[in-house]
């Protein structure tokens, strides 16, 4: 009985840890959302730290997250990390929860639209562009060991920076 109890508690512990058991897949959506206006932040995912395990394209309202062509990063074949593509981005924060609660790949920052069209050389618009433009891995801006990243200056979860310390434990995270 208490073999049957412990491997219960052993049980609940690890579901507790594997975070897809605990929130229902997405469902993918017939149609996407439209962009209405301009958001003050933009989405970019550091490229190095993205196992691409299709969460966050998941889950974008808009369908903005794409894989990396296959050979776009050296050494990694076709397992290319995901990235945004900056024009079409609402600045809804889903991609950075998604990322930071439910892998703990923590790689998605959020960054002031400003900013990045000085980085980039790009003017963000309040609606999607007419042509698609296919997303880029930015390594240099927004990658961490990139030659001018601001990584540092992108904002994380806000939702993971609210737990407490003994839920953080429960479910596993690190120590801070």
């Amino acid at each position: 009985m208490a073999d049957t109890k412990d491997a219960q508690a052993k049980k609940k512990q690890l579901q507790a840890r594997f975070k897809e058991e605990r929130i229902p897949e997405a469902v993918w959506p017939d149609e996407f959302g439209e962009k209405k206006k301009r958001p003050p932040e933009i989405a970019f995912i550091d490229v190095n730290l993205c196992f691409p395990c299709g969460k966050c394209p998941e889950f974008c309202p808009v369908g903005c997250i794409e894989y990396l062509a296959p050979g776009t990063l050296p050494g990694r074949g076709d397992l290319q990390a995901v990235q945004v593509r900056a024009d079409e981005c609402i600045g809804c924060y889903i991609c950075v929860e998604v990322c930071a609660l439910l892998t703990d790949y923590d790689a998605v920052r959020m960054y002031a639209t400003d900013q990045v069209e000085e980085l980039l050389g790009v003017t963000i618009g309040d609606k999607k562009p007419d042509t698609y433009t296919p997303a880029e891995p930015h390594e240099e801006y927004f990658a961490d060991g990139g030659r001018r990243s601001i990584r540092h200056l992108g904002k994380g979860s806000r939702i993971a920076g609210k737990i407490n310390a003994d839920e953080r434990r429960r479910q596993g995270y690190p120590e801070r």
